[in-house]
């Protein structure tokens, strides 16, 4: 008898169960709380997310397009300080204003001496020594000049680089040095490259003036001096850029740019967060990135018409597991 009695305590208690389980689902799914899988999968999981909790999380959702890659080799930028240019020019100038004087005063001591014997051969030899000496002083400053900063500046004329020099004082244009990566040509002069700042909408053309005699020690790249005009004369002195070096014969590449907001790192990964059902979303690995003004460029694993998370997708990750957000950068 009270066997019978302890198995239908067991039924009871069995039921009573089985309808608090179904009432703390029914509460779940009334609140919107995101429905992880409990089985782990070998990739990433699946999250269903109802359209209260996206919100809740500031979801944002964006729509790839098409884009093409930008030729040329990505590579990095630093705005360089004109200061030392400014005292070379000046030095350059100096020496060429006394080599122009103690050549007129050659030119008339050597007339007086032919003429009536005015000037003595004497004075016509140390004429033409004060010459050749300052002369020699010329040389050395254009040297010292292309030492420095590149055949690109020393062999500008006198007016184009003043002109350039104006412009840098006045704060309407600016030089920056780009990084030429190991196998890359360098580009020849006027050729037009394109440096990007730390905000997508900081876009600068400039054009190419020459290459730049030292090597980075760190990089061990080759120089470009580039010059920039316009907003980009804003930037101050030292800040780090990145660059677009243009290569002969560089076919476009098909691809999407992703949003620099869309990707996660997680372990040793770069990731960004697919919809692929109105309330799902799936994880996604990024591979071959490189950074353009809209964001990321990406040649594969992304296609035209997915939809991406540009916002919100931390919350995500913290939600798939909440080890994992720990792990995010």
């Amino acid at each position: 008898m009270k066997a019978i009695h302890r198995a239908r305590g067991a039924e009871v208690v069995l039921a009573v169960l089985a309808v608090c389980a179904t009432v703390a689902t029914g509460a779940a799914a009334a609140t919107g709380e995101p429905n992880v899988p409990a089985a782990e999968a070998t990739g990433p999981k699946a999250i269903t997310l109802e359209p209260a909790a996206q919100m809740r999380f500031g979801l944002l959702v964006t729509t790839l397009r098409a884009a093409t890659a930008p030729k040329g080799v990505a590579t990095t930028a630093r705005v360089l300080d004109p200061g030392r240019l400014l005292q070379l020019d000046g030095e350059l100038s100096t020496a060429a204003a006394t080599f122009s004087a103690s050549r007129a005063e050659a030119i008339r001591t050597h007339k007086l001496f032919v003429e009536d014997r005015t000037a003595s051969a004497r004075a016509v030899e140390a004429a033409n020594a004060q010459e050749q000496a300052d002369l020699q002083k010329v040389n050395a400053a254009r040297r010292q000049l292309a030492l420095e900063w590149g055949g690109g500046i020393a062999d500008l004329t006198a007016h184009s680089r003043s002109e350039l020099l104006n412009e840098l004082s006045r704060g309407h244009a600016l030089l920056a040095r780009v990084e030429i990566p190991a196998g890359v040509a360098m580009p020849g002069v006027g050729t037009g490259i394109e440096l990007r700042g730390n905000s997508e909408s900081d876009v600068f053309a400039g054009s190419a003036l020459g290459s730049l005699p030292t090597a980075d020690p760190r990089l061990q790249t080759r120089g470009l001096l580039v010059e920039v005009k316009g907003d980009a004369a804003r930037l101050p002195i030292g800040e780090m850029l990145s660059a677009q070096v243009p290569v002969a014969n560089d076919a476009p590449v098909a691809g999407v740019i992703l949003p620099r907001s869309a990707l996660l790192r997680k372990g040793s990964g770069v990731w960004a967060y697919v919809q692929t059902a109105p309330n799902t979303f799936v994880r996604r690995e990024v591979h071959d990135y490189h950074p353009v003004a809209a964001g990321w460029f990406v040649a594969s694993g992304f296609a035209e018409g997915d939809r991406v998370v540009a916002g919100g997708a931390a919350a995500l990750l913290g939600i798939e597991s909440p080890a994992q957000a720990s792990d995010t950068d």
